[in-house]
């Protein structure tokens, strides 16, 4: 997946946003494209001046700003737009800033420019404008390789489109952004199914080109050669008859990756030194650099150690540890993989150490996984078993903790949070390879056979109680009567989750049934747990997934309702107060049952220092709602 990530967006177009039966320069444009990329450029250069502030102005801009790079007339755009004193200019500047930095990798300055236009565009409270800022900030992540919570980006997106009066995005909007993040979650029918939707949707056969690209590299990941040749072939001919230089060495260098995996090692060489002549043309270092990476990968595939390693080093000359320590990693695990298949097992340690380093003082969870992977499997060919070990043990917390950290519902749903599969068939790979090497232990010495043993037993022994930890872990954090998480679970869950989104504020809800003693007393208290179970369940479908319900004690409960929209986030507490008070319970005796309940509710936008004085404060605010009469909502302050 890493290959996928590292160029997929940059395949892909600058797809429509305005549907073409509301928007006739979107029809221009999308005639013009196919045609020809320089004549598309000098289009959209005109639009850009002639259009109002608006959400299709930023859009275009940013569109602009895009074919720029891809043509590599980036010089020109300060002359080309001119930037006015309103918001909407203000965000297309930090698009534009955002857009060039991540045609450069520059991770961090992208993110920083892109903060700052997604803050401007949720203040300015224009569902167009927002969307359109989501779309090219969904674009920019997949060109910097980062996937995470790439979906709720997308789903922001369809959000805000869906609240337009009229249609807002075209037929092929979202598909690419789709189809990779489908291809990153491993679901490869499906990023096919999608690519195929959007070339039979897509009117103009030049407009097909990105398509046939990324179709091709999706094929490449299922390791169907022939079929990702013949759609990167057709992607090539298009871009040529477009004139755009830049996607061509694009769809060359990926022929080269295809060829080196068909081990057709001659025609990969010489798809990968025209991509790299085009690069060196344009300045480029990032894909100089990843052309040269690849071209190691041939040479070690034809065990030309020299050559591979003279590539590795070239690639690295070209780019700085500061903006592209995700590359450099990449060499680095490369270079070991390099050195393995060729059995210098100490330098190839020597590399996945380096790569294991720089991913840990990054926190980059996904390069460091691979690089204890990697350390694993080469401390285990040369025999050091205890070391093997050790390393297995690393890895196995390291995913437990990355599996744990990459949604809210992953920290609080067991079955995500304990999420080894991956681990387990390692364990096993590891079993059946120390099975039969107990085939040889005849030939061994006294004190290989004991060692080889207890590492098969240790490794059994981890297997066993990984499974027995899912049932004792799934009790402790979690009420048995309504399957609310327990006082202390939920404060761990609540303590350690990320601040709130831009424009957005996390919610801490207090609530307590009303008279619920009255209710044990005179219905008995099976009718008190069948009304403490209801309003769990009901608490659970009302709020959906994302939200954390607990029981803190007898009739008490506490939410966590993180990411609300400031303008929603009164009434959705309310909303609820009166969903419980108009459901009602049927008692053990058969009698039908109103209840009700008293909140408190305290909002944040940033980490809270102490969860216990919110809780003092949520509880003062409680006793007022009590005291002012019950069943209904007051805000802590």
């Amino acid at each position: 997946m890493r290959l996928f990530a590292a160029f997929a967006l940059t395949l892909v177009v600058n797809f429509p946003v305005f549907s073409s039966t509301h928007s006739t320069w979107q029809q221009t444009y999308d005639v013009l494209r196919a045609q020809d990329t320089h004549t598309a450029f000098e289009f959209l250069a005109q639009q850009v001046k002639a259009t109002e502030p608006s959400a299709k102005r930023v859009y275009i801009g940013a569109t602009l700003a895009r074919t720029a790079l891809a043509l590599k007339k980036q010089a020109s755009l300060n002359t080309l737009i001119s930037y006015e004193k309103n918001d909407y200019d203000l965000i297309l500047q930090q698009l534009v800033t955002a857009l060039l930095s991540a045609h450069n990798n520059e991770y961090e300055q992208t993110m920083q420019a892109f903060k700052k236009a997604i803050t401007l565009a949720y203040t300015a409270n224009d569902p167009a404008l927002t969307a359109t800022v989501e779309l090219f900030y969904i674009n920019a992540k997949i060109t910097l390789a980062n996937y995470i919570q790439l979906e709720r980006h997308i789903k922001e997106v369809e959000r805000n489109a869906n609240t337009l009066s009229k249609p807002f995005w075209g037929l092929n909007s979202l598909h690419n952004a789709k189809a990779l993040n489908a291809n990153f979650l491993g679901d490869h029918a499906q990023a096919i199914k999608i690519y195929k939707q959007a070339i039979a949707n897509s009117k103009y056969e030049g407009n097909k080109a990105p398509y046939y690209n990324n179709l091709a590299l999706t094929y490449l990941e299922i390791g169907n050669y022939t079929d990702a040749t013949k759609y990167l072939k057709k992607s090539l001919n298009l871009r040529k008859v477009q004139n755009n230089e830049f996607k061509v060495a694009l769809t060359m260098l990926n022929l080269g990756i295809v060829a080196n995996k068909a081990k057709d090692f001659d025609v990969a060489l010489k798809w990968l030194n025209q991509a790299h002549e085009y690069y060196v043309k344009f300045d480029n270092p990032y894909r100089q650099a990843y052309s040269l990476v690849q071209k190691a990968k041939v040479y070690a595939n034809l065990k030309n150690i020299d050559l591979a390693t003279s590539a590795l080093d070239r690639a690295l000359s070209k780019i700085s540890l500061t903006n592209n320590i995700n590359l450099i990693t990449d060499i680095r695990l490369q270079a070991a993989e390099n050195m393995r298949a060729l059995g210098q097992y100490d330098k190839a340690i020597e590399q996945a150490q380096i790569a294991h380093d720089l991913s840990s003082n990054v926190s980059d969870k996904t390069h460091l996984i691979h690089s204890l992977e990697l350390l694993s499997d080469l401390y285990a060919r040369e025999s050091n078993y205890q070391q093997a070990y050790l390393l297995q043990s690393q890895l196995v917390a390291q995913k437990e903790q990355f599996n744990s950290q990459k949604t809210m519902q992953a920290m609080i749903e067991l079955e995500s949070e304990l999420e080894v599969t991956a681990q387990q068939l390692e364990n096993i790979r590891l079993e059946k390879h120390n099975n039969q090497q107990l085939a040889h232990i005849s030939a061994l010495e006294e004190r290989q056979q004991f060692q080889a043993i207890i590492i098969l037993f240790s490794l059994l022994l981890l297997f066993i109680s990984l499974r027995g930890y899912s049932k004792h872990k799934y009790r402790a954090q979690h009420d048995n009567l309504t399957g609310a998480l327990t006082r202390s679970a939920f404060l761990t869950v609540v303590s350690r989750s990320a601040i709130p989104a831009i424009g957005k504020q996390h919610c801490l809800v207090l609530f307590d049934l009303d008279h619920f003693k009255q209710v044990n007393d005179v219905h008995g208290h099976p009718t008190g747990d069948i009304a403490l179970k209801h309003t769990a369940a009901l608490a659970k479908q009302f709020f959906g997934k994302n939200a954390l319900l607990s029981r803190f004690g007898g009739e008490e409960f506490m939410l966590f309702l993180p990411n609300l929209v400031s303008s929603n986030k009164d009434d959705v507490v309310e909303q609820f107060r009166i969903k419980l008070s108009e459901s009602a319970i049927i008692s053990e005796s058969g009698e039908t049952i109103n209840i009700t309940a008293s909140f408190s509710t305290y909002y944040y936008t940033t980490s809270p220092d102490s969860l216990d004085k919110i809780y003092s404060k949520l509880d003062v605010a409680l006793y007022q709602a009590k005291k002012s009469g019950r069943n209904r909502v007051v805000c802590a302050v």
